[in-house]
């Protein structure tokens, strides 16, 4: 992500796979505006928390960036 990027977080195409059977996410992208409030909704194991785990490196991706 450059300086000049109108997001302050960008996430494209990640996939995390637990204990290398259970495929949690695949394909996840969202960006985040500067100066804007999001909520990241869904249905229990929908994979919110998974997803924030994996942006914050709590988790390891295995793709994506």
């Amino acid at each position: 992500m450059s300086n000049n990027s109108p997001n302050i977080l960008d996430i494209k195409n990640i996939e995390v796979t637990y204990d290398d059977v259970i495929l949690a996410l695949h394909d996840v992208s969202l960006q985040v505006p500067k100066g804007k409030v999001v909520a990241l909704l869904g249905a229990n194991g929908a994979g919110k928390s998974t997803t924030l785990k994996a942006v914050s490196t709590m988790l390891a991706s295995e793709r994506g960036k």
